[in-house]
């Protein structure tokens, strides 16, 4: 009989505990904390609170919380117990802590609204609660507390009752206006409605964001100059106000031929003497703001609420002060997804962005800075892209500005595709900092070469694992060149040196450029001033110069050094390519300085003798550093080289890092520096042998030669053979990746020619000739062979990691729907190009449904449609088609109307399967599931219905093959499980 009590006992406790579980609920929900609550990192991180509403404690373990609706047990409770009458917050901040002060889910809220599953132990839902997107500081939750009715609330109470907060229903309406903001030649008129009953109209016309004391509506607003109309609609029910909208009428302002932000703020955070930022200029103070971005075209691209400071050194306190904008989820969004800088395509999305008036160089080219960086753009250091706008504040014009990236761990994810939690960045401006990540690596680094002897045969392999040879020694050459005297200096410091590295496999320490202001005879500094003395040998000790000091007595390096250095003052430092960058950039904002000079001071005519100052500099600058080099290095003399090639046009020469454009080509190198001189055959020629000369004494057959040149020469390089029409073509465009097969966009290019093909120096362009990508030395399509060229690697290896392409990617990513390829040579000549599209006739299988376009036959036209096909699900890169993969492929969609639906694929943990029949045009569906040895590892003869779960936990990790379908039709697709 006890025993009987006892079973009966426990078997009413536990119908208790499952009756009290769904006492457990979602009470109160905030996906836009600002200021309500900070979490133990001091970050304010959105939150969800949990209430108990029954007079017994829970315990949560197991239970779960979820924002996907098909994986409710996305984040597990730790073994906690939950008291009665109590709240529990868990921070949503993606983070996964279950054993600290507070606890993380693994998952972050959407600022736009979703819905969080709460689950018991055994998976049963116990809540779920819809959020919506909500105001800054506004909270979302029951009233009462575990009570059925929900409320929205502008005062939240993170873990205590709701019952005294203010329950509202909603927010208002948004107003709406009667004018698109703009820009127009003459006055106007504009009306604002509210398209509620309820709604009161409230507005203002100063940049303020209106609260309820603000003007109401009454009549249409005149516009009879340029002018912010900000409005918001109050409740006269019970509702919260509505959000602010802002717009900005420019009237009579279209000389303008840049961008144009107009910025709108509460004045008083910018102008009061206790309060505003432009005021208090030394303060790194963070404001409110509403930004909207005209095109070139005065099209209206994107507005969103941000953050706003003043940005800068000792630039912040010239009149015309730099902004940064900063995006915030607290604001509205944390990300502003637009490619604002036009010279760099692939970054879409920033974080943050500087407004900069110029820096140091403010009174005199204004984009020097730029300009530097730019010169660099195609070498081996990171640069800062440029984009010169308009701004006007609160409606009044405020002058030409550079748009700048922000360089932080989210600039090396945008521009490098390393995740920012993976990246270690430090500057050294004074001292060094981490501005993320650590620093261990480096110091690490900075001992091996400071304790390590140069001359050994290990040491230069060695460090190059560590660092990127090749970007430390652009860096240093640009640097030294440029004279940058706000940078190493030779009394003792360091200044505007930034570097990161990756925390993945192979990572290695890169430097970036940051504020070259202060170089190129800024200051009265002369061309002929040495610094390169200055950086390998200062008189007080610097780290910087330390390494750079150590990795000089390697041999090795030093000759790299040397000619990398004669490489570049042969090309890009030369004055007629640096006068190609410059004038560009200074025609951009030429018709934009007068009016910008009549508001800040300064003449265009002293504007425009900058830019002459700053390039006659250069003029003068390169023989004095050859002079340096060879003084410095102690090396025996300058020496001039004359490349020739016979017959004409019969090749090309590349001599050390670089291909000289044109040949016949001459430069200047050190006798004591050996340098390595390759000929390189044109299409149709072969290499037949060097020249005897000065320095070579019979002839060479060898195409590849490295030799001390000992005094001045012409090297002549003899072909064979005849020119001919290359037989290349594009043969495969992937520029619209499926979802789950996600390898970035991608070319390839096919040699149908009997001969091979020597596409050094080459390039690809999708029409903007700042887009250029030129392709690496030695890159030789054999016959019948395929190249194939990637503008994501990461995403490309993922999906193929056994498809060979090269480490650089495209500067470009493909258009979507229709864009122009060409293949160009090394003369900038068009060899091939292809105008392609996602309109009939093309195939738009290719359309983001996992196929590529794969060209029929290679003597056809590349602009028809009906000349390509849809190729294989996920292409065949590399390879030539293989028709028995179409076969698969029609299998996959019978009529368009029978296809899978998997996620998430890769898993760790649940894969979900749904099968989309979007007409009743199969019956009797099976489903199998094979490893990749081909062994049937599950089978279910008959499907009750059309979704099924597959659990990590079953199967070892691994690809695995799902087929469904029945006798007649099938579907097969990859699944892996990590």
């Amino acid at each position: 009989m006890k025993k009987y009590f006892f079973l009966l006992t426990f078997v009413l406790v536990l119908v208790i505990q499952k009756t009290l579980y769904s006492q457990v609920i979602i009470n109160e929900i905030s996906n836009a904390n600002g200021s309500i609550l900070m979490d133990e990192s001091g970050e304010n991180n959105d939150w969800i609170e949990i209430y108990n509403s029954s007079s017994l404690p829970v315990n949560l373990l197991n239970y779960t919380l979820s924002d996907n609706i098909n994986k409710f047990d996305k984040w597990t409770f730790p073994d906690f117990i939950i008291e009665p009458l109590s709240y529990k917050i868990i921070f949503a901040s993606g983070k996964d802590i279950k054993n600290g002060k507070y606890l993380h889910t693994n998952f972050k809220l959407k600022s736009t609204g979703e819905k969080i599953i709460f689950s018991d132990d055994d998976g049963n839902i116990v809540d779920n609660f819809e959020i919506g997107h909500l105001q800054y500081n506004h909270s979302s939750g029951r009233s009462p507390d575990g009570g059925t009715n929900l409320c929205l609330f502008n005062t939240p109470s993170p873990g205590a009752t709701n019952t005294n907060s203010a329950c509202y229903e909603g927010y208002e309406p948004e107003p709406a206006f009667s004018l698109n903001a703009g820009f127009y030649p003459s006055s106007q008129t504009i009306e604002l409605y509210t398209p509620s009953p309820s709604g009161i109209v409230k507005y203002s016309v100063d940049g303020s964001f209106p609260s309820n004391s603000s003007s109401t509506y009454a009549n249409p607003i005149n516009a009879n100059k340029t002018s912010i109309i900000s409005s918001v609609c109050y409740s006269s029910g019970n509702r919260l106000p509505s959000k602010v909208i802002k717009r900005t009428y420019f009237i009579d302002e279209n000389s303008f031929d840049l961008p144009v932000f107009s910025i709108t703020m509460n004045p008083k955070d910018l102008f009061d003497n206790s309060t505003g930022i432009y005021m208090n200029f030394k303060q790194d103070w963070e404001k409110l703001c509403h930004v909207e971005y005209f095109d070139k075209q005065k099209v209206k691209q994107f507005e969103l609420d941000a953050g706003i400071k003043i940005h800068g050194g000792f630039s912040r306190a010239k009149p015309q002060k730099s902004f940064r904008i900063k995006c915030r989820k607290k604001y509205g969004t944390s990300v502003l997804n637009f490619p604002l800088i036009p010279e760099k395509p692939k970054v879409t999305w920033f974080e943050s962005f500087n407004l900069r008036n110029g820096g140091t160089d403010y009174n005199y080219t204004r984009f020097r800075d730029a300009f530097l960086q730019k010169v660099m753009k195609n070498e081996n250091v990171g640069t800062m892209g440029y984009e010169p706008a308009i701004v006007f504040l609160n409606g009044e014009y405020w002058g030409e500005y550079e748009i700048r990236e922000k360089q932080d761990e989210k600039y090396i994810e945008s521009n490098y595709g390393v995740p920012a939690e993976k990246v270690d960045l430090l500057t050294h401006k004074g001292s060094i900092r981490v501005l993320s990540g650590s620093d261990t690596s480096f110091y690490s680094m900075h001992n091996y070469i400071k304790t390590t002897e140069a001359k050994s045969s290990t040491f230069y392999n060695n460090v190059g694992k560590m660092i990127d040879i090749e970007n430390y020694v652009d860096y240093f050459i640009a640097e030294i060149y440029y004279h940058n005297n706000d940078w190493i200096k030779p009394s003792g410091g360091s200044n505007n040196i930034k570097l990161w590295h990756s925390q993945l496999p192979g990572g290695k320490w890169r430097y970036v450029f940051w504020d070259l202001d202060m170089t190129s005879g800024i200051f009265g500094i002369s061309a002929s001033s040495n610094n390169l003395s200055g950086i390998i040998n200062p008189p007080n000790y610097n780290i910087h110069s330390e390494m750079f000091s150590s990795m000089l007595n390697n041999q090795e390096f030093k000759y790299y050094f040397v000619n990398r250095f004669a490489d570049l003052m042969n090309t890009v430092f030369q004055y007629d390519s640096l006068i190609k960058v410059a004038y560009p950039m200074r025609d951009s904002i030429s018709s934009s300085m007068q009016r910008h000079q009549e508001r800040w001071g300064g003449s265009y005519n002293a504007w425009n003798n900058s830019v002459d100052n700053m390039l006659n500099w250069f003029s003068a600058r390169g023989d004095h550093v050859r002079n340096h080099i060879q003084t410095e290095f102690n090396l025996v003399k300058q020496v001039e080289l004359n490349l020739v090639v016979s017959p004409y046009n019969a090749g090309r020469i590349k001599i050390n890092s670089i291909i000289p454009k044109s040949i016949p080509w001459n430069g200047v190198y050190y006798d004591g520096v050996p340098v390595t001189i390759t000929a390189i055959p044109n299409p149709g020629f072969t290499f037949d042998y060097w020249g005897v000369n000065k320095n070579i004494s019979s002839v060479d057959p060898n195409e590849k030669i490295t030799l001390n040149i000992s005094s001045d020469d012409i090297f002549t390089a003899y072909f064979k053979g005849s020119a001919i029409e290359p037989k290349i073509t594009f043969s495969e465009i992937n520029y619209h990746s499926a979802f789950e097969n996600d390898a970035g966009d991608w070319l390839e290019l096919h040699n149908y020619g009997e001969l091979p093909v020597n596409l050094t120096g080459w390039y690809i362009n999708n029409g903007n000739m700042a887009n250029l990508y030129q392709i690496p030395f030695g890159t030789i399509i054999p016959p019948n062979g395929y190249a194939v060229f990637s503008c994501d690697t990461q995403k490309f290896v993922s999906q193929h990691p056994f498809v060979t392409i090269f480490t650089s990617q495209l500067p470009f990513n493909l258009s979507n729907s229709s864009e122009t390829i060409s293949l160009l040579d090394y003369d900038y000549k068009p060899v091939v190009s292809v105008t392609y599209s996602d309109a009939s006739p093309w195939p738009n299988e290719c359309d983001g449904k996992g196929r590529t376009l794969e060209l029929k036959d290679p003597m056809e036209s590349l602009d028809v449609g009906s000349n390509w096909f849809a190729g294989c699900f996920g292409g065949s890169p590399g390879v030539g088609y293989n028709a028995e993969c179409l076969t698969g492929i029609l299998e996959k969609v019978i009529n368009n109307h029978f296809h899978l639906e998997i996620g998430p694929n890769p898993s760790d943990d649940l894969i979900v399967i749904k099968i989309i029949l979007d007409k009743e045009i199969l019956s009797d569906l099976s489903f199998s599931m094979y490893d990749f040895t081909g062994k049937e590892v599950k089978k279910i003869k008959s499907l009750e219905n059309n979704e099924l779960v597959l659990d990590r936990k079953d199967f070892v990790p691994g690809i695995y093959i799902v087929k469904t379908g029945n006798s007649t039709h099938f579907i097969t697709e990859k699944i892996i499980f990590q």
